[in-house]
This record gives structure tokens, C-alpha cells and sequence, in this order.
């Protein structure tokens, strides 16, 4: 495995064992809310856990991760960029965990991050479509931002009623990434917190990208990053649409995703020659692996929710 590089600067993190939800925590901690008598503390700064008791995604989904299993890290990031124009801060972040994955556990391709990417707007995935992980990105304040990731370290993944999760895909595990088991609990906090340290470096790193040009990620080089990360594009997909103001409002469409906006949005396009662009939805892959009009298929179970903008 690799490792960070040397000397590179980043932001404090407070290691800590079992919490409700390191999005919350963050909060606390920048309210100053943590612990008795505490002060606010400055960001940037980031929390990381071993285990998240009450963790949840976007709409109120909830979950819960197994004790010591995953990585549950929150980067809190002060922005000087409006709100309105922080639309790319989600898909940086995905950017953030692909390129860490790379430095970490080796190219893709070959037997570490292999063949994973980006599935819209964030959610890490193999081009088989099983999910790695997933990101949360939150407001705090007029200009707090709090970017929540998790990651699965050990498989299989199990429900509350210990069936496996559809899916799903870890890295240490029967038929994770890496390829073979853990060697020991001291191995996969290694690899939490080796993945975690770079991780938050990555995020700060990306994000300031963005603050250097006001949100702007064509001139940040984001958006070009990003649509060669995406597996989406070229892919069948589903949309549910949930909000009412977009255009067609709220229910199901079929498409082919086709382009990612300046505003970081998903284009689609539709039969008849139509585009739907998505702000906000879940977007289903039809074929997980298969870019549209590849093979003939249907939904399957690998298929993941996916979080909106």
C-alpha cells in the first residue's frame, strides 16, 4: 500500500471511537458544543470514527456501520464561495476519494482501486456497479460546509436482520477489492486511518480548488476531472425526480445520461429527442458495467439510490 506524501499539510483530525454521526460531531465541535467548557474549533478540521451508531444519508436515510468495519470521516471546510455557487463541492468530493483510493491502494487496474469510479453525482462504485461507499455534503451556517464520507473496509456487508446488503462491495473480505482477508484488526485500523489522513488532505485540497475560482469548475478543472471519473455518462439510466420545480416535476423517466453541466447537474437524454437536466434525484444505472445500447438487460439488484446536488 502507499501513503500520503510527506510533509503534505492538512487539516487536524480528532480521532474518535464510537459516535452517533461524525456530520454531527463536526457540528459540535465547530459550535463548540463537543464536551464541557470546549471552544469552537477552527476549521478546517475533520473528524474520523470507527464506528457510527446512527449515521445517515441524504433524505433522513438512515444507517448504521459495523464496529470497526468502515471509515466514517466528516472534513469541515469554511468557504468563502457563496452558497448558490457551491453546486460542484459534492462531486469534488467524490473526485477527493478516487484519488486517494489510487494513492493508497494502487492504480486501477491493478489489484487495489481497481476499475472504480463515480456513479452521479458521488457515490464510489466499480464499474460492475457494486457501492463502495457513499458521501453527504451539508451546510452549517452561512459558510460552513460539512463533507460526511463513508467507506466499507470489511465485507460482506450485512442488514440489521444479518442478510447481505445488494449490492454492496468492501475492500478487505471474500470477494472484496483487495482480494484476500484482513490480517487482523490492527491491519484494518492501519488501513482506516491511513485512508482517513489522506482522505481529509484530499477533500481540503479540492475544495480549495474550487474557492480559488469562486465555485467556477471548468476553471478549476474539476468538471473535466470529473466527467472522466463519472460512470454514469454513456449509461441507461433511470431518473426519479423529486422535486416538483423541475422541469416535468416529480416521477420516473428512462434515458441516457449524456453530459454533466457547468452546474455540476446530470443531462439526459430522453426519447424523441428531448433532455432532462437533474438537480436533484435518484439515478438508477440500468445496466451496472454497460454503457447504453451496449447489451440488452433490465434494473438488477446492483442497482444503488443515488444523492442529489
Amino acid at each position: 500500500m502507499h501513503g500520503p506524501t510527506p510533509g503534505q499539510p492538512g487539516p487536524m483530525i480528532h480521532r474518535l471511537d464510537a459516535v452517533a454521526s461524525t456530520q454531527d460531531e463536526a457540528a459540535a465541535h465547530w459550535d463548540g458544543r463537543q464536551g464541557h467548557a470546549a471552544a469552537p474549533v477552527e476549521a478546517p478540521f475533520a473528524i474520523l470514527a470507527r464506528e457510527q451508531t446512527a449515521g445517515r444519508g441524504r433524505l433522513g436515510r438512515r444507517f448504521v456501520s459495523p464496529p470497526g468495519g468502515a471509515l466514517a470521516l466528516t472534513v469541515a471546510h469554511r468557504s468563502a464561495v457563496p452558497p448558490a455557487a457551491r453546486s460542484w463541492f459534492p462531486l469534488a468530493a467524490g473526485l477527493a476519494v478516487i484519488d486517494t483510493l489510487s494513492a493508497v491502494l494502487g492504480p486501477a487496474g491493478s489489484g487495489g482501486a481497481q476499475q472504480l469510479g463515480l456513479k452521479w453525482p458521488n457515490d464510489i462504485h466499480t464499474v460492475q456497479g457494486r457501492k463502495l461507499g457513499g458521501i453527504l455534503v451539508e451546510g452549517h451556517g452561512m459558510d460552513g460546509v460539512l463533507v460526511g464520507i463513508g467507506l466499507n473496509l470489511l465485507g460482506p456487508i450485512r442488514e440489521a436482520d444479518g442478510g447481505a446488503v445488494p449490492g454492496a462491495t468492501w475492500l478487505l473480505g471474500p470477494e472484496g477489492i483487495l482480494g484476500r482477508e484482513a490480517a487482523s484488526t490492527t491491519e484494518v485500523d492501519e488501513l482506516r486511518e491511513l485512508i482517513g489522513t489522506y482522505l481529509a488532505r484530499a477533500v481540503t485540497r479540492e475544495l480549495e480548488a474550487l474557492e480559488s475560482t469562486e465555485g467556477d469548475a471548468q476553471d478549476a478543472g474539476t468538471h473535466r476531472r470529473y466527467t472522466m471519473t463519472c460512470l454514469t455518462l454513456g449509461s441507461a439510466v433511470r431518473v426519479d425526480r423529486l422535486d416538483p420545480a423541475e422541469a416535468g416535476g416529480t416521477g420516473s423517466v428512462h434515458g441516457t445520461a449524456r453530459a454533466i453541466d457547468a452546474h455540476g447537474r446530470l443531462v439526459v437524454d430522453l426519447e424523441g429527442g428531448r433532455s432532462l437536466t437533474v438537480d436533484v434525484g435518484d439515478v438508477r444505472h440500468l445496466r451496472p458495467g454497460r454503457r447504453a445500447g451496449t447489451a440488452e438487460g433490465i434494473p438488477t439488484v446492483a442497482q444503488q439510490e443515488e444523492k442529489g446536488t
